[in-house]
């Protein structure tokens, strides 16, 4: 009789864990402005890449492993960001089936393990300060640093 009681109550535990699980998303920093990406999207993370066939937008185009990865153009969507010549990683994300997008990066990003109550809401004055609509929520990161979390969605 005891041996049954105990395993319902850690069982219980068990499943009220999985609920809180934290997520895990990646993160990079861009002028000292800490940003995430959710990690299910996130294809790989490419070192030393060449762009090529810059638009006018500041938009550009790289191939890695026969696959075209569109970039996009830091200084339209991050604040003080520096060029696409200043970076030495590629965040390769997936769009949809058939459409990746490049994030270039100065330094490698780290994985960013927060949970659900870690996410809030960006403050509407501050919104209204021309802040990009990729940028969809505010995170409170474990080491006390706030963190813009992207809608991926909203790039296209």
């Amino acid at each position: 009789m005891t041996h049954a009681n105990y395993n319902r109550r850690f069982r219980g535990n068990k499943q009220g864990n999985v609920k809180n699980a934290p997520q895990k998303l990646v993160s990079f920093e861009l002028g000292n402005v800490n940003y995430a990406v959710p990690i299910e999207r996130v294809q790989r993370v490419v070192k030393d890449f060449n762009p090529y066939g810059f638009l006018d937008n500041g938009q550009s185009l790289v191939r890695h492993q026969e696959e075209l990865i569109t970039l996009i153009n830091l200084s339209k969507i991050f604040f003080s960001s520096r060029s696409i010549a200043d970076c030495n990683y590629l965040i390769v994300c997936t769009l949809n089936k058939s459409d990746r997008l490049g994030i270039p990066i100065p330094d490698m990003p780290k994985i960013l393990e927060v949970s659900e109550a870690s996410f809030c809401e960006i403050p509407e004055l501050y919104r209204q300060q021309q802040l990009p609509a990729v940028i969809e929520k505010l995170i409170r990161a474990p080491d006390g640093s706030e963190v813009f979390y992207l809608n991926l969605n909203l790039f296209t």
